[in-house]
């Protein structure tokens, strides 16, 4: 069967939130199982498109994993300081830089702490909850 590439990246977010993803092999297995037949070149595209993150649990959606690494926001206005675990400040940055919300002018990523440079005081709000999402 021909699946539409929205079908196709549904399917393997399904996968994904099912915890059933740890390679991209396994991907295109799963997806043959359901009758959607994938190249591994597509469904490494697939991947960057929706934004998942590989990690020791196996594929992971970034949304997601933001959510688990913000250990702390501390607003010193206008900017908020958010901690996260070392290593992992570039990727909850990207998650508020895509997200391009109009309150924040932009970050600035350290290793585990995060510079996020607000226009307006109820921006934070708008932080705070693009940051406890899931999506």
């Amino acid at each position: 069967m021909t699946a539409t590439k929205a079908e196709r990246q549904s399917a393997i977010l399904q996968l994904v939130n099912g915890g059933s993803a740890h390679t991209q092999q396994q991907i295109a297995s799963a997806l043959a199982r359901r009758g959607v037949r994938a190249t591994q070149a597509t469904i490494s595209r697939d991947i960057q498109e929706l934004g998942l993150v590989r990690s020791g649990a196996g594929y992971r959606s970034s949304a997601a994993m933001v959510r688990e690494l913000v250990l702390s926001i501390e607003l010193v206005e206008p900017m908020a300081v958010i901690r996260t675990p070392p290593g992992t400040a570039n990727l909850v940055a990207r998650r508020i830089d895509e997200a391009a919300l109009p309150g924040i002018a932009g970050t600035v990523a350290g290793d585990d702490t995060i510079i996020a440079v607000l226009r307006k005081p109820g921006a934070a709000r708008q932080l705070k909850e693009l940051l406890a999402s899931a999506r």
